[in-house]
């Protein structure tokens, strides 16, 4: 006779029942078919496992190693079990929904949560206004939302939403080409980025350009956008030819031969990044580490960037919330 699970679970069921007669009512057997079954089982063993007693059964020397190794393959085959049913009801929970504008960072989460074993799988979208990706956490659509906000233009949450804030007050910095005449400045006025043509999204896509024509009129200048694209590779392309300049994040890095980023003077153009979401959700509960992986991917991909680590070091962490 070949051992089977059956048959482990019978040994095991002995020694922890501690009798014949026990272990056959847990294992719903008559005690003289229980007794049958285990001399079948010493037999194809080749060894005594119980020492028999009017007192009850206890394991042999030989048992308690039988015992040792049964227990084993029975946590094993349970550990096995519990992972296919969490698998199972992996595939049939929707997907953990991400949202934003907030560049590298809600690519770079939602690479980190699909590794996640409490999220069933993640789908990506990504809106140039944060106002949407704001309104589709509040109807439901996303479960989280990463996003940028400007100075006098925060959106207003539902009473359902809740955010924390990752970056209270960054600085925008200036994307433009290794040979452009402003190259050689180590920081750039706002009222000469003027003289040169800008590119950037179009007028409506989001509060961005009001946010950036209200701060460059405050310095009684006017930026020339001469080109309005949605894309960043076509912006890397214009910036790289030396067609325009245009803004950057300062987590970004250098592009050797085509683009290069340089700080504005006092950092007149600032953001907020934060983590919108609903409290009653899967994310909700994970929210903490969620925003706390937000920070690390934020510091490691910025810390690339000599102005990245100029900035964090004078005022960058001290904006920045400890989770």
């Amino acid at each position: 006779m070949e051992v089977e699970i059956r048959h482990l679970r019978v040994i095991v069921a002995i020694a922890e029942s501690g009798s014949l007669n026990r272990a056959s009512k847990v294992l719903g057997l008559s005690q003289p078919g229980l007794t049958s079954q285990l001399q079948r089982i010493e037999h194809s063993l080749g060894g005594q496992l119980f020492f028999r007693a009017e007192g009850g059964s206890s394991p042999t020397p030989f048992g308690h190693n039988v015992l040792t190794e049964a227990r084993a393959v029975l946590r094993g085959l349970q550990g096995i079990r519990s992972r296919a049913e969490s698998q199972a009801r992996h595939r049939t929970a929707p997907p953990t929904r991400v949202g934003g504008n907030a560049g590298f960072v809600h690519l770079a989460l939602s690479r980190w949560l699909a590794g996640r074993a409490w999220v069933p799988g993640v789908r990506l979208t990504e809106e140039t206004d944060p106002r949407a990706s704001i309104e589709m956490v509040t109807n439901g659509a996303l479960d989280l939302a990463v996003v940028y906000e400007w100075p006098g233009f925060s959106h207003r949450l539902d009473d359902s939403v809740r955010a924390q804030v990752v970056v209270r007050d960054e600085p925008v910095l200036v994307m433009l080409s290794p040979t452009h005449p402003l190259a050689a400045e180590h920081t750039l006025r706002l009222d000469t980025l003027a003289e040169y043509p800008w590119v950037d999204e179009p007028p409506q896509m989001s509060q961005w350009p009001v946010y950036l024509s209200q701060t460059s009129h405050r310095f009684g200048v006017s930026m020339d956008q001469q080109h309005e694209v949605l894309f960043a590779p076509t912006a890397h392309d214009l910036v790289a030819t030396r067609a325009a300049l245009a803004p950057a994040l300062i987590t970004g890095r250098d592009i050797a031969g085509s683009i290069t980023l340089r700080p504005l003077t006092d950092n007149p153009l600032r953001q907020r990044l934060r983590v919108v979401y609903r409290p009653d959700t899967l994310v909700g509960a994970h929210i903490e580490e969620i925003t706390a992986e937000v920070v690390t991917l934020y510091h490691d991909h910025g810390a690339r960037n000599a102005h990245f680590r100029a900035w964090w070091a004078a005022e960058g962490r001290h904006t920045t919330p400890t989770f």
